[in-house]
Protein backbone atom coordinates (compact mmCIF):
# COMPACT_ATOMS: atom_id res chain seq x y z
CA UNK A 1 0.00 0.00 0.00
CA UNK A 2 0.99 3.59 -0.89
CA UNK A 3 0.52 5.24 2.30
CA UNK A 4 1.29 8.76 0.45
CA UNK A 5 -1.98 8.24 -2.01
CA UNK A 6 -3.92 6.77 1.34
CA UNK A 7 -5.66 10.38 2.33
CA UNK A 8 -8.24 9.67 1.65
CA UNK A 9 -9.66 6.65 3.20
CA UNK A 10 -12.03 6.40 5.89
CA UNK A 11 -10.92 5.64 9.31
CA UNK A 12 -12.53 2.17 8.99
CA UNK A 13 -10.77 1.14 6.23
CA UNK A 14 -7.45 2.64 8.12
CA UNK A 15 -8.29 0.26 11.01
CA UNK A 16 -9.62 -3.01 8.99
CA UNK A 17 -5.80 -2.34 6.98
CA UNK A 18 -4.30 -2.08 10.29
CA UNK A 19 -5.44 -4.99 12.10
CA UNK A 20 -4.29 -6.93 8.36
CA UNK A 21 -1.63 -5.84 8.03
CA UNK A 22 -1.17 -6.97 12.13
CA UNK A 23 -2.15 -10.15 11.23
CA UNK A 24 0.47 -10.47 8.26
CA UNK A 25 3.61 -9.62 9.81
CA UNK A 26 2.88 -12.16 12.78
CA UNK A 27 2.19 -15.23 9.92
CA UNK A 28 5.90 -14.12 8.94
CA UNK A 29 7.35 -15.16 11.23
CA UNK A 30 11.37 -13.41 10.05
CA UNK A 31 12.41 -10.81 8.27
CA UNK A 32 10.84 -9.87 4.87
CA UNK A 33 12.77 -8.56 1.93
CA UNK A 34 8.88 -8.55 -0.14
CA UNK A 35 7.97 -4.81 1.11
CA UNK A 36 4.59 -3.57 0.71
CA UNK A 37 3.22 -6.85 3.71
CA UNK A 38 4.72 -4.77 6.51
CA UNK A 39 3.93 -1.16 5.51
CA UNK A 40 2.65 0.38 8.67
CA UNK A 41 5.61 -0.52 10.62
CA UNK A 42 8.65 -2.07 8.62
CA UNK A 43 11.65 -3.83 10.12
CA UNK A 44 15.16 -2.69 9.91
CA UNK A 45 16.74 -3.36 6.02
CA UNK A 46 18.10 -6.43 5.41
CA UNK A 47 21.68 -6.01 4.36
CA UNK A 48 22.40 -8.23 0.55
CA UNK A 49 25.95 -8.21 -0.05
CA UNK A 50 26.54 -8.71 -3.75
CA UNK A 51 30.45 -9.10 -4.99
CA UNK A 52 31.97 -7.48 -7.34
CA UNK A 53 35.52 -6.86 -9.23
CA UNK A 54 37.81 -4.76 -8.74
CA UNK A 55 39.92 -4.21 -12.05
CA UNK A 56 42.16 -1.49 -10.72
CA UNK A 57 40.70 1.21 -13.32
CA UNK A 58 38.72 3.54 -11.52
CA UNK A 59 38.95 7.02 -13.35
CA UNK A 60 39.92 10.06 -11.92
CA UNK A 61 37.74 11.58 -10.38
CA UNK A 62 35.30 8.90 -10.68
CA UNK A 63 33.35 7.35 -7.12
CA UNK A 64 34.87 4.04 -5.69
CA UNK A 65 33.27 1.36 -7.39
CA UNK A 66 30.50 0.51 -4.29
CA UNK A 67 29.54 4.10 -4.87
CA UNK A 68 28.88 4.26 -8.16
CA UNK A 69 25.55 5.42 -10.22
CA UNK A 70 24.78 2.02 -10.78
CA UNK A 71 24.84 1.02 -7.23
CA UNK A 72 22.66 4.21 -6.43
CA UNK A 73 20.32 3.08 -9.46
CA UNK A 74 19.94 -0.83 -8.02
CA UNK A 75 19.59 1.06 -4.25
CA UNK A 76 16.95 3.14 -5.75
CA UNK A 77 14.99 0.76 -7.66
CA UNK A 78 15.73 -2.37 -6.40
CA UNK A 79 16.60 -2.16 -2.99
CA UNK A 80 14.74 0.27 -1.21
CA UNK A 81 11.31 -0.88 -2.08
CA UNK A 82 12.12 -4.55 -1.04
CA UNK A 83 13.73 -3.06 2.21
CA UNK A 84 17.29 -4.21 1.74
CA UNK A 85 20.43 -2.19 1.71
CA UNK A 86 22.73 -3.27 -0.74
CA UNK A 87 26.43 -3.38 0.07
CA UNK A 88 29.02 -4.59 -2.48
CA UNK A 89 32.32 -5.86 -1.49
CA UNK A 90 35.03 -5.59 -4.09
CA UNK A 91 37.41 -8.75 -4.82
CA UNK A 92 40.57 -8.11 -7.18
CA UNK A 93 40.04 -9.72 -10.79
CA UNK A 94 43.15 -11.22 -10.82
CA UNK A 95 42.97 -12.86 -7.40
CA UNK A 96 39.37 -13.62 -7.68
CA UNK A 97 39.33 -17.55 -6.89
CA UNK A 98 42.07 -17.50 -4.62
CA UNK A 99 40.18 -14.33 -2.58
CA UNK A 100 36.47 -16.42 -3.17
CA UNK A 101 38.16 -19.47 -1.26
CA UNK A 102 39.53 -17.48 1.67
CA UNK A 103 36.53 -15.96 1.93
CA UNK A 104 34.77 -19.34 1.14
CA UNK A 105 36.29 -21.23 3.69
CA UNK A 106 35.82 -18.80 6.61
CA UNK A 107 31.97 -18.58 5.74
CA UNK A 108 32.44 -14.60 5.12
CA UNK A 109 31.73 -14.91 1.70
CA UNK A 110 29.22 -12.29 0.24
CA UNK A 111 25.63 -13.28 -0.20
CA UNK A 112 25.97 -13.55 -4.17
CA UNK A 113 29.35 -14.75 -5.50
CA UNK A 114 30.42 -14.68 -9.34
CA UNK A 115 33.29 -16.51 -10.75
CA UNK A 116 34.64 -17.97 -14.33
CA UNK A 117 36.39 -20.63 -12.77
CA UNK A 118 34.74 -23.91 -13.59
CA UNK A 119 36.90 -25.84 -11.44
CA UNK A 120 36.31 -23.34 -8.18
CA UNK A 121 32.78 -24.12 -8.82
CA UNK A 122 33.09 -27.75 -8.72
CA UNK A 123 35.17 -27.84 -5.46
CA UNK A 124 32.39 -25.72 -4.11
CA UNK A 125 29.58 -28.03 -4.80
CA UNK A 126 31.85 -31.38 -3.93
CA UNK A 127 32.68 -29.28 -0.32
CA UNK A 128 28.61 -28.48 -0.11
CA UNK A 129 29.39 -24.70 0.09
CA UNK A 130 26.73 -23.75 -2.63
CA UNK A 131 22.82 -23.41 -1.78
CA UNK A 132 20.64 -25.54 -3.78
CA UNK A 133 18.58 -23.50 -6.74
CA UNK A 134 16.31 -25.72 -7.95
CA UNK A 135 13.04 -24.68 -5.78
CA UNK A 136 13.96 -21.22 -5.11
CA UNK A 137 14.14 -20.34 -8.77
CA UNK A 138 10.61 -21.93 -9.06
CA UNK A 139 9.39 -19.72 -6.22
CA UNK A 140 11.15 -16.79 -7.05
CA UNK A 141 13.04 -16.43 -9.95
CA UNK A 142 10.45 -17.08 -12.94
CA UNK A 143 11.96 -14.24 -15.10
CA UNK A 144 15.00 -14.87 -14.73
CA UNK A 145 14.90 -18.95 -15.89
CA UNK A 146 12.80 -17.68 -19.06
CA UNK A 147 15.52 -15.00 -19.37
CA UNK A 148 18.72 -17.72 -19.36
CA UNK A 149 16.55 -20.16 -20.98
CA UNK A 150 17.27 -24.48 -20.22
CA UNK A 151 19.77 -24.77 -21.99
CA UNK A 152 22.13 -22.03 -20.42
CA UNK A 153 21.15 -23.02 -17.16
CA UNK A 154 21.94 -26.30 -17.77
CA UNK A 155 25.58 -25.16 -17.92
CA UNK A 156 25.08 -24.91 -13.88
CA UNK A 157 23.41 -28.35 -12.96
CA UNK A 158 25.56 -30.63 -11.24
CA UNK A 159 24.55 -34.12 -10.93
CA UNK A 160 20.70 -33.17 -11.23
CA UNK A 161 20.56 -30.16 -8.97
CA UNK A 162 20.93 -26.64 -9.92
CA UNK A 163 24.18 -25.09 -8.04
CA UNK A 164 24.83 -22.08 -10.03
CA UNK A 165 22.82 -19.37 -12.43
CA UNK A 166 25.24 -19.27 -15.38
CA UNK A 167 25.21 -15.69 -16.77
CA UNK A 168 24.48 -15.27 -20.52
CA UNK A 169 27.61 -14.02 -22.80
CA UNK A 170 26.47 -12.10 -25.91
CA UNK A 171 29.49 -12.15 -28.00
CA UNK A 172 31.49 -15.73 -28.01
CA UNK A 173 34.82 -13.86 -29.63
CA UNK A 174 36.96 -14.36 -26.94
CA UNK A 175 39.70 -12.77 -27.63
CA UNK A 176 41.54 -10.42 -30.86
CA UNK A 177 44.74 -9.85 -31.95
CA UNK A 178 45.53 -5.93 -32.76
CA UNK A 179 48.20 -3.87 -34.32
CA UNK A 180 49.38 -0.30 -34.18
CA UNK A 181 48.33 0.56 -37.87
CA UNK A 182 50.06 3.69 -37.71
CA UNK A 183 53.70 1.80 -37.10
CA UNK A 184 52.99 -0.04 -39.97
CA UNK A 185 52.19 2.76 -42.44
CA UNK A 186 55.17 4.68 -41.51
CA UNK A 187 57.20 1.17 -42.21
CA UNK A 188 55.31 0.55 -45.35
CA UNK A 189 54.40 -2.49 -44.66
CA UNK A 190 51.23 -4.28 -44.57
CA UNK A 191 48.96 -6.17 -41.38
CA UNK A 192 50.90 -10.12 -40.89
CA UNK A 193 48.88 -12.55 -42.36
CA UNK A 194 51.17 -15.53 -40.94
CA UNK A 195 53.83 -16.06 -38.27
CA UNK A 196 56.35 -15.88 -40.42
CA UNK A 197 55.03 -12.69 -41.40
CA UNK A 198 54.63 -11.61 -37.62
CA UNK A 199 57.80 -12.14 -36.88
CA UNK A 200 59.24 -9.67 -39.46
CA UNK A 201 57.15 -6.81 -38.53
CA UNK A 202 57.91 -7.65 -34.70
CA UNK A 203 61.62 -7.09 -35.96
CA UNK A 204 61.13 -3.84 -37.28
CA UNK A 205 58.69 -2.88 -34.47
CA UNK A 206 62.14 -2.96 -32.32
CA UNK A 207 64.86 -2.20 -35.07
CA UNK A 208 63.43 0.85 -36.31
CA UNK A 209 61.19 2.19 -33.20
CA UNK A 210 58.41 3.66 -35.36
CA UNK A 211 56.61 4.86 -32.56
CA UNK A 212 59.85 7.35 -31.74
CA UNK A 213 59.48 5.91 -27.83
CA UNK A 214 63.35 6.43 -27.66
CA UNK A 215 64.37 2.99 -27.18
CA UNK A 216 61.43 2.04 -24.94
CA UNK A 217 59.47 0.19 -27.71
CA UNK A 218 57.53 -2.93 -26.92
CA UNK A 219 56.64 -5.09 -29.93
CA UNK A 220 55.22 -7.54 -28.68
CA UNK A 221 53.37 -6.96 -25.06
CA UNK A 222 52.03 -9.57 -22.92
CA UNK A 223 51.12 -9.60 -19.57
CA UNK A 224 51.83 -12.08 -16.36
CA UNK A 225 49.63 -15.40 -17.62
CA UNK A 226 47.73 -14.07 -20.82
CA UNK A 227 47.87 -12.32 -24.27
CA UNK A 228 49.19 -15.71 -25.65
CA UNK A 229 46.68 -18.34 -26.55
CA UNK A 230 46.13 -17.27 -30.63
CA UNK A 231 49.92 -17.64 -30.76
CA UNK A 232 50.06 -20.92 -28.66
CA UNK A 233 47.32 -22.63 -30.17
CA UNK A 234 48.43 -21.99 -33.57
CA UNK A 235 51.26 -24.06 -33.16
CA UNK A 236 49.36 -27.29 -31.88
CA UNK A 237 49.57 -30.19 -34.58
CA UNK A 238 46.95 -32.12 -35.58
CA UNK A 239 45.45 -34.77 -32.68
CA UNK A 240 42.03 -36.11 -32.01
CA UNK A 241 39.08 -35.04 -30.90
CA UNK A 242 39.83 -37.25 -27.28
CA UNK A 243 43.19 -35.82 -27.14
CA UNK A 244 42.05 -32.11 -27.65
CA UNK A 245 39.60 -33.07 -24.70
CA UNK A 246 42.23 -34.60 -22.44
CA UNK A 247 45.73 -33.86 -22.83
CA UNK A 248 46.86 -30.41 -20.81
CA UNK A 249 47.94 -27.61 -22.83
CA UNK A 250 51.36 -28.00 -21.94
CA UNK A 251 51.64 -31.56 -23.49
CA UNK A 252 49.10 -31.02 -26.57
CA UNK A 253 52.02 -31.92 -29.68
CA UNK A 254 53.09 -28.66 -30.47
CA UNK A 255 53.00 -26.49 -27.69
CA UNK A 256 56.82 -26.87 -26.65
CA UNK A 257 57.40 -25.36 -30.40
CA UNK A 258 54.99 -22.53 -29.30
CA UNK A 259 57.03 -21.98 -25.91
CA UNK A 260 60.27 -21.83 -27.74
CA UNK A 261 59.47 -19.29 -30.14
CA UNK A 262 58.48 -17.29 -27.76
CA UNK A 263 61.86 -18.28 -26.11
CA UNK A 264 63.58 -16.81 -29.37
CA UNK A 265 61.01 -13.31 -29.36
CA UNK A 266 62.05 -12.75 -25.40
CA UNK A 267 65.93 -13.42 -26.33
CA UNK A 268 65.94 -11.24 -29.15
CA UNK A 269 64.21 -8.26 -27.26
CA UNK A 270 60.38 -8.21 -29.42
CA UNK A 271 58.49 -9.20 -25.75
CA UNK A 272 57.71 -7.09 -22.78
CA UNK A 273 60.73 -7.51 -20.88
CA UNK A 274 58.83 -7.64 -17.61
CA UNK A 275 55.85 -9.65 -18.11
CA UNK A 276 57.02 -12.25 -15.13
CA UNK A 277 56.26 -9.36 -12.47
CA UNK A 278 52.91 -7.97 -13.81
CA UNK A 279 50.21 -9.81 -12.15
CA UNK A 280 47.84 -7.85 -12.23
CA UNK A 281 48.41 -6.74 -15.78
CA UNK A 282 48.70 -2.74 -14.86
CA UNK A 283 52.32 -2.48 -16.47
CA UNK A 284 51.10 -3.58 -19.57
CA UNK A 285 47.66 -1.03 -20.01
CA UNK A 286 50.27 1.10 -18.94
CA UNK A 287 52.41 0.14 -22.04
CA UNK A 288 49.64 -0.04 -24.27
CA UNK A 289 48.29 3.34 -23.44
CA UNK A 290 51.19 5.48 -23.94
CA UNK A 291 51.98 4.23 -27.16
CA UNK A 292 55.07 1.83 -26.62
CA UNK A 293 53.53 -1.28 -27.73
CA UNK A 294 53.79 -2.78 -31.66
CA UNK A 295 51.19 -5.78 -31.00
CA UNK A 296 49.27 -7.30 -27.93
CA UNK A 297 45.88 -9.55 -27.84
CA UNK A 298 43.38 -8.39 -25.73
CA UNK A 299 39.90 -9.42 -24.44
CA UNK A 300 37.87 -8.71 -27.64
CA UNK A 301 35.68 -5.96 -26.60
CA UNK A 302 38.66 -4.51 -24.06
CA UNK A 303 40.35 -2.07 -26.11
CA UNK A 304 37.07 0.00 -26.16
CA UNK A 305 35.42 -1.13 -23.44
CA UNK A 306 37.92 -0.80 -20.87
CA UNK A 307 38.91 3.04 -23.12
CA UNK A 308 42.69 1.51 -24.09
CA UNK A 309 42.49 2.91 -27.42
CA UNK A 310 40.74 6.39 -26.64
CA UNK A 311 43.26 6.69 -23.83
CA UNK A 312 46.02 5.63 -26.25
CA UNK A 313 44.78 8.69 -28.71
CA UNK A 314 44.55 11.07 -26.41
CA UNK A 315 48.86 10.22 -25.45
CA UNK A 316 49.42 9.71 -28.95
CA UNK A 317 46.80 10.99 -31.58
CA UNK A 318 47.98 9.83 -34.47
CA UNK A 319 48.11 6.23 -33.13
CA UNK A 320 45.42 3.54 -34.57
CA UNK A 321 44.67 0.38 -33.89
CA UNK A 322 43.67 -2.71 -36.33
CA UNK A 323 42.40 -6.13 -35.74
CA UNK A 324 44.70 -8.45 -37.49
CA UNK A 325 45.06 -12.26 -37.39
CA UNK A 326 48.94 -13.06 -38.06
CA UNK A 327 48.96 -16.88 -36.36
CA UNK A 328 48.78 -20.27 -39.15
CA UNK A 329 48.37 -23.70 -37.69
CA UNK A 330 49.46 -26.33 -39.71
CA UNK A 331 45.73 -26.41 -41.56
CA UNK A 332 46.29 -22.90 -42.39
CA UNK A 333 43.98 -21.36 -40.50
CA UNK A 334 43.84 -18.60 -37.97
CA UNK A 335 42.69 -20.65 -34.87
CA UNK A 336 42.31 -19.29 -31.20
CA UNK A 337 40.18 -19.80 -28.02
CA UNK A 338 36.26 -18.27 -28.37
CA UNK A 339 33.94 -18.66 -25.01
CA UNK A 340 31.13 -20.97 -24.67
CA UNK A 341 27.52 -19.36 -24.04
CA UNK A 342 28.45 -19.24 -20.55
CA UNK A 343 29.67 -16.47 -18.85
CA UNK A 344 30.21 -16.58 -15.16
CA UNK A 345 28.79 -18.51 -12.70
CA UNK A 346 26.37 -16.75 -10.39
CA UNK A 347 25.96 -18.46 -6.69
CA UNK A 348 24.79 -18.22 -3.43
CA UNK A 349 27.21 -19.51 -0.35
CA UNK A 350 25.34 -22.09 1.77
CA UNK A 351 26.35 -19.78 4.76
CA UNK A 352 24.45 -17.20 3.01
CA UNK A 353 20.99 -16.10 4.94
CA UNK A 354 19.93 -14.14 2.05
CA UNK A 355 19.06 -16.58 -0.69
CA UNK A 356 15.89 -15.34 -1.62
CA UNK A 357 16.96 -11.73 -1.47
CA UNK A 358 19.82 -12.89 -4.38
CA UNK A 359 17.36 -14.77 -6.47
CA UNK A 360 14.52 -11.70 -6.12
CA UNK A 361 17.46 -9.19 -6.94
CA UNK A 362 18.67 -11.54 -10.09
CA UNK A 363 15.25 -12.03 -10.82
CA UNK A 364 14.09 -8.14 -10.96
CA UNK A 365 17.51 -7.85 -13.37
CA UNK A 366 16.51 -9.78 -15.96
CA UNK A 367 14.13 -7.41 -16.80
CA UNK A 368 15.35 -5.74 -20.34
CA UNK A 369 14.59 -2.02 -18.70
CA UNK A 370 16.64 -2.68 -16.19
CA UNK A 371 19.16 -4.28 -18.36
CA UNK A 372 18.62 -1.28 -20.39
CA UNK A 373 19.42 1.03 -17.78
CA UNK A 374 22.33 -1.12 -16.28
CA UNK A 375 24.24 -1.24 -20.02
CA UNK A 376 23.65 2.59 -20.72
CA UNK A 377 23.00 4.54 -17.50
CA UNK A 378 20.88 7.75 -18.44
CA UNK A 379 20.08 9.20 -21.51
CA UNK A 380 21.78 12.76 -22.35
CA UNK A 381 24.46 12.04 -19.62
CA UNK A 382 25.92 9.07 -20.87
CA UNK A 383 24.20 8.38 -24.37
CA UNK A 384 22.30 9.51 -26.84
CA UNK A 385 19.76 7.58 -28.67
CA UNK A 386 20.40 6.95 -32.26
CA UNK A 387 17.86 7.14 -35.24
CA UNK A 388 18.25 3.35 -35.05
CA UNK A 389 17.59 3.10 -31.69
CA UNK A 390 20.84 1.98 -30.71
CA UNK A 391 22.46 3.54 -27.82
CA UNK A 392 25.40 5.46 -28.12
CA UNK A 393 27.62 6.77 -25.22
CA UNK A 394 28.89 9.88 -25.16
CA UNK A 395 32.66 10.97 -25.36
CA UNK A 396 32.86 12.42 -22.29
CA UNK A 397 34.77 12.57 -18.97
CA UNK A 398 31.31 12.50 -17.23
CA UNK A 399 30.24 9.57 -19.02
CA UNK A 400 33.58 7.82 -18.75
CA UNK A 401 33.33 8.45 -14.89
CA UNK A 402 29.96 6.56 -14.90
CA UNK A 403 30.21 4.13 -17.41
CA UNK A 404 33.79 2.33 -16.48
CA UNK A 405 33.53 -1.18 -15.22
CA UNK A 406 29.77 -1.04 -16.08
CA UNK A 407 29.52 -4.70 -17.79
CA UNK A 408 30.16 -5.60 -13.83
CA UNK A 409 27.28 -4.75 -12.50
CA UNK A 410 24.60 -6.41 -15.24
CA UNK A 411 26.19 -9.24 -13.99
CA UNK A 412 24.08 -11.57 -15.38
CA UNK A 413 24.91 -10.55 -19.11
CA UNK A 414 28.35 -10.10 -19.98
CA UNK A 415 28.37 -8.12 -23.47
CA UNK A 416 25.17 -5.60 -24.60
CA UNK A 417 21.74 -7.15 -25.03
CA UNK A 418 19.06 -5.75 -26.66
CA UNK A 419 16.37 -8.17 -26.44
CA UNK A 420 17.00 -8.60 -30.42
CA UNK A 421 19.87 -10.38 -32.33
CA UNK A 422 20.39 -7.23 -34.82
CA UNK A 423 20.33 -4.81 -32.38
CA UNK A 424 22.67 -6.54 -29.72
CA UNK A 425 25.47 -7.38 -32.20
CA UNK A 426 25.33 -3.60 -33.56
CA UNK A 427 24.82 -2.64 -29.76
CA UNK A 428 28.26 -4.03 -28.55
CA UNK A 429 29.67 -1.73 -31.68
CA UNK A 430 27.71 1.28 -30.48
CA UNK A 431 30.40 3.76 -30.12
CA UNK A 432 30.78 5.49 -33.64
CA UNK A 433 34.77 6.70 -33.35
CA UNK A 434 35.04 2.97 -33.09
CA UNK A 435 32.35 0.62 -34.40
CA UNK A 436 34.17 -0.50 -37.86
CA UNK A 437 37.18 -1.49 -35.26
CA UNK A 438 34.86 -3.50 -32.70
CA UNK A 439 32.61 -4.89 -35.60
CA UNK A 440 36.08 -5.86 -37.25
CA UNK A 441 37.52 -7.19 -34.07
CA UNK A 442 34.46 -9.31 -33.32
CA UNK A 443 34.91 -10.86 -36.33
CA UNK A 444 38.56 -11.71 -36.00
CA UNK A 445 38.05 -12.96 -32.73
CA UNK A 446 35.51 -14.83 -34.00
CA UNK A 447 37.33 -16.79 -37.00
CA UNK A 448 38.23 -20.44 -36.73
CA UNK A 449 37.59 -19.88 -33.25
CA UNK A 450 37.61 -23.30 -30.88
CA UNK A 451 35.49 -23.82 -27.75
CA UNK A 452 37.52 -24.80 -24.56
CA UNK A 453 36.90 -28.82 -23.33
CA UNK A 454 34.10 -29.19 -21.03
CA UNK A 455 32.82 -32.33 -19.29
CA UNK A 456 29.15 -33.10 -17.89
CA UNK A 457 30.63 -34.15 -14.82
CA UNK A 458 32.80 -32.08 -12.05
CA UNK A 459 37.21 -33.63 -12.87
CA UNK A 460 37.61 -34.44 -9.66
CA UNK A 461 41.21 -34.84 -10.00
CA UNK A 462 41.03 -31.09 -11.39
CA UNK A 463 39.47 -29.78 -8.31
CA UNK A 464 42.26 -31.53 -5.80
CA UNK A 465 45.02 -30.24 -8.08
CA UNK A 466 43.49 -27.30 -9.65
CA UNK A 467 45.22 -24.30 -7.94
CA UNK A 468 48.50 -26.24 -7.42
CA UNK A 469 48.72 -27.00 -11.63
CA UNK A 470 47.50 -23.61 -12.69
CA UNK A 471 50.59 -21.73 -10.14
CA UNK A 472 52.70 -24.49 -12.00
CA UNK A 473 51.72 -23.78 -15.43
CA UNK A 474 52.76 -19.88 -14.95
CA UNK A 475 56.02 -20.96 -13.32
CA UNK A 476 57.09 -23.26 -16.40
CA UNK A 477 55.91 -19.82 -18.76
CA UNK A 478 57.92 -17.81 -16.83
CA UNK A 479 60.62 -19.58 -16.83
CA UNK A 480 60.65 -21.43 -20.06
CA UNK A 481 60.21 -18.11 -22.16
CA UNK A 482 62.91 -16.11 -20.02
CA UNK A 483 65.57 -18.94 -20.23
CA UNK A 484 68.53 -19.19 -22.00
CA UNK A 485 67.94 -20.60 -25.50
CA UNK A 486 70.44 -23.44 -25.02
CA UNK A 487 68.61 -23.98 -21.74
CA UNK A 488 65.10 -24.06 -23.22
CA UNK A 489 64.74 -28.08 -23.97
CA UNK A 490 65.83 -29.31 -20.90
CA UNK A 491 64.00 -26.85 -18.68
CA UNK A 492 60.56 -27.40 -20.50
CA UNK A 493 60.66 -30.92 -20.30
CA UNK A 494 61.94 -31.13 -16.55
CA UNK A 495 59.10 -28.96 -15.62
CA UNK A 496 56.31 -30.11 -17.71
CA UNK A 497 57.70 -33.36 -15.93
CA UNK A 498 57.06 -32.22 -12.85
CA UNK A 499 53.78 -30.76 -13.47
CA UNK A 500 52.35 -34.23 -14.66
CA UNK A 501 53.91 -35.93 -11.60
CA UNK A 502 51.94 -32.74 -9.47
CA UNK A 503 48.83 -34.26 -10.59
CA UNK A 504 48.51 -33.28 -14.23
CA UNK A 505 48.72 -36.80 -15.26
CA UNK A 506 45.65 -37.26 -12.91
CA UNK A 507 43.78 -34.77 -14.33
CA UNK A 508 44.60 -35.95 -18.03
CA UNK A 509 43.56 -39.88 -17.19
CA UNK A 510 40.49 -38.52 -15.73
CA UNK A 511 39.36 -36.37 -18.71
CA UNK A 512 39.98 -39.00 -20.79
CA UNK A 513 38.09 -41.26 -18.99
CA UNK A 514 34.73 -38.96 -19.26
CA UNK A 515 34.90 -37.72 -22.53
CA UNK A 516 35.02 -41.18 -23.53
CA UNK A 517 31.70 -42.09 -21.35
CA UNK A 518 30.36 -38.67 -23.05
CA UNK A 519 30.83 -40.05 -26.55
CA UNK A 520 28.61 -43.46 -25.51
CA UNK A 521 25.97 -41.33 -24.57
Amino acid sequence: MNRKNSTSKTMTCIVAITLLAGTLAACSGSESASGGANEGKKDSPVTLKIELFDRGNTPPGAPPLTESYFVKYMQEKFGDPNNIKLEFVTVPRTEEVPKLNVLMSANEAPDLIFTYSDPAVQNWVKQGGITELSELLNQHGPNLKKYLGNDLLAYGNFSGKQYTIPAKRIILASQTPIIRKDWLDKLGMQAPKTTEEFYAVLKAFKEKDPGGTGGKVIPYGIKYNNNIDPLVRSFWKKMTEEEYNSLPDLMKPGNKDAYQFMNKLYNEGLMSPDFALDKDGKKFQADLVNGQVGFAVTNTNEPVYFAYYSTLQKNVPAATLLPVDPFTNFEGKHVKSIYHQLSAHLLIPKSSKRAVEVIKFLNWMADYKVIFDLQNGTEGVTYKMGDDGIPVFLDTDEAKRVMYNYLDYSMLINGKDMGDPEKTLKANAADPKYKDFTMNSIKVGEQDGQLQPRFDRPIEAQIKYNQTLADKAIEILVKTVTAKPADFDKLYDDMVAEYMKSGGKEVMDEQKKVFQEMKKK
